[in-house]
């Protein structure tokens, strides 16, 4: 009988002969069903080809077109895909060209390895059904209307405001702070894992919430404190119009890529970007709690005209998803600099910090380009090129940012989403 190269073994063959690894370390017997789990162990033991049963050179031959084909499918699926949602706003621009080159690789890859899925027909026929009972009107209600009604279901966690108070007494101490911190919990541990994840690197292990105060300086924690604090605040949010583990692992994304970005720009505060990244799509989940259905009219608007989101919210409401995260963050008294990244994210050249919205706009598009999921924000968020002149970021931190992407998303996610 023929031989398999490893890369064509499949669960479900048999296999004709017993396989070793290096050394000669005898790993399966001849007659064993391989699974996905015995193909790792022999690759794990450097074993480049197997005798299957009924594997001839003519169906090893097959099984290479056939997943050539397979390949072929996928890529030219996920070159649609991709082109489809940026709308052709790569044109002009060396640097969304050369991210829609990065997108389309990943979306191959995670179609070949069956970990990306699509909007499907009975998720469609939900949306028409649900929107069908619309009756909102733009002007109808505000961004503060629209808050007000909400704020019983999201009220913010009073240790934030103790901090701030803390913050405001000139003698305080990093020991006054961190038991401040300390007295929740969940909140002080979350804060650990994170100070001792990827995502800050830093070199040896950080034992303490005063050690992670001297550190990262009080004002970064206290804004750390706060983005860490609203993850679990809509932790109850009803999966009405989407998954919301799917919101945020796009918001978690949007948070890591912001504080990645302004790494590469001189005098910008990294934890209130990633905050700010991390929050700017929170409006939406608003909105989904105050009226599911018009959510659902401007999802499906947006497919269908083919524009952004916040274009569609805007029809529909007269306001997007920033504008009410912006007065969600107004309502708890949060800093005016955060509650205007977030307003301006859409809109950065306008906003009174254009650098940080811009940085934040730039992060907003990345995510959209990169999650593996098709959940309500299908098309990216229209593209300024102005704001690449305004932070000054060039195609060259493309690689590198989506690296440390990479190495960060993981654990920030399991972090931040831990016992929601």
């Amino acid at each position: 009988m023929g031989k398999l190269s490893i890369d064509l073994l499949q669960s479900g063959m048999v296999l004709q002969d017993e396989v070793r690894g290096m050394k000669g370390k005898r790993l399966f017997p001849a007659g064993v069903e391989l699974d996905e789990q015995k193909i790792t162990i022999l690759k794990a033991w450097g074993v480049v080809e197997a005798d299957i049963i009924g594997g001839t050179r003519e169906s090893s031959r097959q099984a290479q077109l056939e997943k050539e084909s397979v390949a072929d499918e996928a890529q030219l699926l996920a070159k649609r895909y991709v082109t489809q949602a940026f709308r052709g706003q790569e044109a002009g621009s060396s640097f969304m060209r050369q991210f829609k080159v990065q997108c389309i690789k990943r979306t191959t890859k995670a179609i070949r390895s069956r970990n990306f899925s699509v909007m499907t027909a009975e998720n469609m026929r939900d949306l028409y059904d649900q929107a069908a009972k619309s009756t909102l009107r733009p002007g109808m209600v505000t961004p503060q209307d629209l808050v007000e009604t909400q704020l019983e279901l999201v009220s913010f966690p009073d240790i934030y405001y103790e901090i701030v108070r803390e913050l405001e007494f000139p003698f305080t101490t990093s020991r006054r702070l961190a038991g401040i911190v300390s007295k929740d919990t969940g909140l002080a541990a979350r804060i650990l894992k994170l100070v001792n994840s990827p995502f800050y690197g830093f070199p040896s292990r950080i034992e303490s919430i005063e050690r992670a105060l001297t550190i990262l300086g009080s004002n970064e924690l206290t804004t750390l404190t706060l983005g860490l604090s609203v993850v679990h605040i809509f932790s109850g949010v009803p999966d009405t119009v989407f998954n919301v583990q799917d919101f945020w692992e796009y918001a978690i994304s949007c948070g890591i890529l912001s504080r990645l970005l302004g790494a590469h720009c001189t005098d910008l505060m990294e934890e209130r970007l990633f905050v700010g990244g991390l929050l700017q799509p929170v409006g939406m989940l608003l909105m989904i709690s105050y009226d599911p259905a018009s959510m659902c009219k401007a999802v499906l608007l947006s497919r269908k005209k083919g524009v952004s989101l916040p274009v569609a919210e805007r029809a529909v409401f007269g306001f997007n998803h920033a504008e009410v995260g912006a007065a969600l963050l107004e309502s708890w008294n949060i800093p005016e600099t955060l509650t205007n990244i977030v307003r301006h994210c859409y809109t950065p050249l306008s906003s009174p910090l254009p650098t940080d919205s811009g940085i934040v706009h730039l992060a907003t598009i990345m995510a959209t380009g990169l999650r593996r999921k098709d959940f309500c924000t299908f098309h990216l968020p229209d593209f300024f090129s102005a704001t690449l002149d305004e932070t000054k970021i060039s195609p060259s931190v493309l690689a590198p940012i989506l690296s440390q992407y990479d190495r960060q998303f993981a654990d920030t996610l399991e972090i931040l989403t831990d016992g929601m």
